[in-house]
């Protein structure tokens, strides 16, 4: 008897153990909070973003306007595209901001929510590279959080507003 149950409770553990494999999410690489630099080699070498999804209501290249370029294609993490109304921990958005004849990339933003980082903001990071991945401003941009407060009801994002 002692034997059975040592053999069931085993086995219901590797069971377990299987299940919760099971189940986790897949390909939901957890992205660092550091630098926009380091955020950088993130989503261009470890987690490419021009193979996120978009949103379903903000597909292709989308109308804009300033600071934004013309034009603007917008990506989305897993993690980010698995929330609902406000982003969880991890999530990012890019913002390709192209020149009107949609071929010509000006620059790159990027958003990645941060809990705790700046509650003020929605608790984003901001983030604006040039298409070579430098670094040109990063943190609480201050134009980014002035204009993003006005969306702070939709998690102070403007994405499916297009």
């Amino acid at each position: 008897m002692k034997r059975f149950l040592t053999v069931v409770c085993i086995s219901t553990i590797i069971f377990l153990f299987t299940a919760c494999s099971l189940f986790r999410p897949v390909n939901q690489k957890t992205p660092p909070a550091t630098s926009a630099a380091e955020l950088w080699q993130f989503i261009k070498l470890k987690d490419n973003y021009s193979k996120w999804d978009q949103f379903d209501d903000a597909e292709g290249l989308l109308q804009a306007a300033p600071p934004h370029g013309p034009l603007v294609k917008i990506y989305a993490n897993d993690i980010a595209t698995g929330s609902t109304y406000t982003g969880r921990k991890g999530s990012i958005v890019i913002m390709e901001n192209y020149e009107n004849d949609g071929k010509t990339l000006l620059t790159i933003n990027l958003m990645q929510k941060r809990p705790g980082y700046a509650p003020s903001a929605g608790d984003w990071f901001w983030a604006t590279y040039e298409p070579s991945g430098k670094v040109l401003e990063e943190g609480k941009i201050k134009s980014c959080v002035e204009c993003h407060v006005s969306m702070a009801f939709d998690d102070y994002t403007f994405i499916h507003k297009w």
